[in-house]
């Protein structure tokens, strides 16, 4: 069996997605896309097939890691939005190989810094990772549930088209991750509502998810402002429009969130480890 690696900047997209759902057929969370939710998937984190990695028997599509591009702060980063192999040939390290042939074509165009994300209790992907150069670096959770109808005195809860997001960003306590970062949300800003919490006309606090899934992309109360039920303003509004508030990918080391969403019944459904390596 002959594997040959290369890019997937010539591979169509019907052929990707069908590996694509192959591969994550019997994953810990079954994952099956629509072309149209496929594509948009790879719109939304900026993925570069030119940049993607893809291992071929002969001319078929056996594997793949498919990589977002962006920057933060100056420095290039690369996101690994998903990594398959389908089921015929799994137990060949192609998702190592994969790697040694894709990071050298990064790096010579200045993408050293690379991160992702595996489910926890999927140890043979982390062990694969590891044996690349990954390591942990934080954890990250989904929370779901409902919260309650809020009326708070004095603070005013509207929809916005327009954010400060160089301003929101004061309000943070830690980075969002790559598929909430402000970058990969304002790709699909016509998709995105941001709900806004004032007080004495001053942003006290935001949110932003996208209509088309419902999932909570960003959410923060400024530090002079927590404590006065503006958290949970917001969220009892997601709530309402909803039906439920859904979190993804929220980092664990942000324990005053933790703590509040726990006060509010909001419980965790998964949990992912965030992995990073720095190419040399």
């Amino acid at each position: 069996m002959a594997i040959q690696f290369k890019t997937l900047e010539s591979t169509e997209i019907p052929e990707l997605l069908e590996v694509f759902n192959s591969a994550f057929s019997d994953y810990a969370l079954p994952m099956r896309m629509e072309e149209a939710i496929f594509v948009r998937k790879l719109f939304i984190e900026g993925v570069s097939l030119g940049f993607s990695a893809g291992a071929f028997d002969g001319d078929k599509l056996v594997g793949f890691i498919l990589h977002g591009l962006d920057e933060f702060n100056g420095e290039k980063r690369v996101f690994n939005a998903a990594t398959g192999v389908v089921p015929s040939h799994r137990g060949l390290r192609l998702a190592e190989q994969m790697y040694n042939y894709i990071l050298p074509v990064l790096k010579a165009q200045g993408y050293r810094h690379h991160q992702l994300e595996v489910l926890n209790g999927n140890i043979k992907a982390e062990r694969a990772y590891e044996k690349v150069g990954f390591r942990k670096s934080r954890d990250l959770f989904g929370y779901e549930g409902t919260v309650a109808p809020q009326i708070i005195s004095g603070v005013e809860i509207k929809e916005v088209k327009y954010l400060d997001w160089i301003k929101v960003q004061s309000f943070w306590d830690v980075q969002p991750a790559w598929q909430n970062h402000t970058p990969t949300v304002q790709r699909t800003m016509k998709d995105q509502k941001i709900i806004t919490a004032y007080v004495d006309g001053n942003l006290a606090g935001y949110l932003v998810y996208d209509t088309l899934n419902g999932r909570s992309k960003q959410f923060a109360v400024k530090k002079e402002y927590r404590r006065q039920g503006i958290g949970t303003a917001l969220l009892a509004n997601v709530t309402q429009a909803l039906g439920k508030v859904n979190f993804v990918n929220y980092d664990d080391n942000d324990k005053g969130a933790k703590a509040f969403f726990d006060a509010l019944g909001l419980k965790p459904n998964y949990h992912l480890y965030e992995m990073t390596l720095i190419y040399p």
